[in-house]
């Protein structure tokens, strides 16, 4: 088991908060619209998941978007589930910084006034990423931006997605 919480210092805050939910716990279950395709479902019998809340706004979490690709292409067939949760207003952007860096991951959107995951979650710090295993238990809560391609978070996302 992981257990930990990691905070690197470079992101982008909104508030100095750290997440509702700790490791050890299960992901609550929500819906959310999808850029491009319908709706997706995110729940504890689902998992592993790796989400992943960004804006298009914040330099670090588009430093690391390369790396969640990669993530995606190398787990896809594992089955752990790469999901970019942005929290841009403006779909538009989104979409456009999405087909300029060629991303394949999927992007589901917290947009105010629809589902707000991120509130009921209190992710208040940009990039901050959910490992969640296949029980839909939080094994990792990463605050930052992070090097996805890096062997130590690889070997944990191996262990993750089992």
């Amino acid at each position: 088991m992981f257990g930990s919480v990691s905070f690197i210092f470079s992101a982008c805050e909104r508030q100095k908060k750290i997440p509702k939910v700790t490791v050890g716990q299960s992901i609550p279950t929500f819906d959310m619209p999808a850029l491009g395709s319908s709706p997706v479902t995110v729940s504890a019998e689902n998992g592993p998941y790796l989400l992943n809340f960004w804006a298009t706004w914040c330099p670090p979490c588009r430093a690391e978007m390369g790396g969640l690709d990669r993530v995606h292409v190398a787990f896809a067939d594992r089955g752990l589930k790469v999901f970019g949760i942005s929290v841009d207003e403006d779909l538009f952007l989104v979409q456009e910084y999405i087909l300029k860096e060629k991303l394949s991951f999927p992007i589901l959107l917290d947009r105010n006034g629809q589902v707000s995951v991120r509130k009921m979650l209190e992710v208040n710090v940009y990039p901050t990423s959910f490992l969640v295993n296949k029980v839909g238990q939080i094994t990792e809560i990463l605050i930052g931006e992070q090097d996805w391609d890096s062997e130590s978070l690889r070997q944990r996302l191996e262990k993750l997605a089992g």
